[in-house]
């Protein structure tokens, strides 16, 4: 079942409170996970500061790709201690590392030096992106927008992109969701967030970005501005990011200059009026289409608002 909510359901002062905009203040010494401050071991530490070493060198490896494409010079990401080798000893303190059997000074000391190199890395790598940066030119001819169906509901867009919460409970829909979703919109641009709270300021934007025909792919903003050191605990500040609902919202408005956004989430964890607010002001001057999608929660009131006051919908549907 389908609920569009009209105008008429929602009394003046909301829309009022909705579009003044106000920013998230004071919101920002909140942890950015709530691991942050609770109990690791030694396993979930290195299983945790791996998958951000991963994602680095990933996310690198696209940014340098992109560059030699741009400029056509000769740039390679240097690497040293993480830099292929033959070396056994050291091959042994990555294996240790990975299984989470490294001793904790060696533990310590091998997530320094690979955060320092990555460090260094990404920082030859943002200087050759400066250079790229003045030679790219938008290949966006004037996409043309285009309607289709996601279940019951009509959707217009030229640029769609999508949230998805890939908690625990949501995880089983996302298949189902994706192939409706790709059905009409194949082009449609997808990243998953680990629950759907909005109760801080978003503080990872470009974790959520990707290439985009129409934006400069070499923009500071759309890449991460530094490394994590040791003393920032690199494992809680990953797993913040891949719990940052807001940053993958705004990401979607100011990085990817999305026409619509669809955000499936079951509204399962809370939420901060002033970050809402911030959001729909980045949403209703972008001009995009905000569609929230639960299985059956009442949506808070004022993202139910900002799907109405947008254009877009609020839907109420188990797929």
């Amino acid at each position: 079942m389908i609920l569009r909510n009209g105008p008429a359901l929602y009394p003046r002062r909301e829309w009022l409170r909705l579009a003044c905009g106000a920013a998230a203040a004071g919101l920002a010494g909140r942890s950015v996970a709530a691991e942050g401050t609770g109990r690791w071991d030694d396993q979930s530490i290195a299983e945790y500061t791996q998958k951000l070493f991963d994602w680095l060198k990933a996310d690198f490896a696209q940014r340098a790709s992109a560059v030699v494409g741009e400029t056509g010079a000769g740039f390679t990401l240097e690497y040293d201690y993480m830099a292929l080798t033959t070396d056994r000893a050291r091959l042994r303190v990555f294996e240790k590392f990975r299984a989470g059997k490294l001793a904790d000074k060696a533990g310590e000391k091998h997530i320094e030096t690979c955060l320092a190199e990555f460090e260094r890395v990404r920082k030859s790598l943002a200087a050759a992106e400066a250079v790229a940066m003045g030679t790219w030119k938008s290949s966006d001819e004037g996409e043309a927008q285009k309607e289709g169906k996601i279940y019951d509901s009509t959707v217009t867009a030229a640029r769609l992109t999508v949230v998805l919460d890939n908690s625990r409970s949501m995880t089983p829909y996302l298949a189902a969701l994706r192939a409706e979703i790709t059905r009409d919109f194949s082009a449609a641009y997808f990243v998953e967030v680990n629950g759907c709270s909005m109760d801080r300021v978003a503080a990872c934007p470009w974790f959520y970005c990707a290439p985009s025909s129409r934006v400069n792919p070499f923009s500071p903003e759309r890449h991460i501005p530094q490394v994590p050191t040791l003393a920032e605990r690199p494992h809680s500040a990953f797993i913040g990011w891949t719990r940052d609902a807001p940053s993958a919202l705004e990401c979607m408005v100011d990085l990817m200059r999305t026409d619509a956004i669809y955000w499936f989430c079951d509204f399962d964890d809370p939420t901060d009026e002033r970050v809402i607010k911030e959001l729909a002001r980045k949403v209703v001057a972008r001009k995009a289409k905000f569609y929230v999608h639960t299985l059956g929660k009442r949506v808070p009131p004022l993202l139910a608002t900002l799907a109405e006051m947008s254009g877009g919908q609020v839907v109420r549907k188990r797929n």
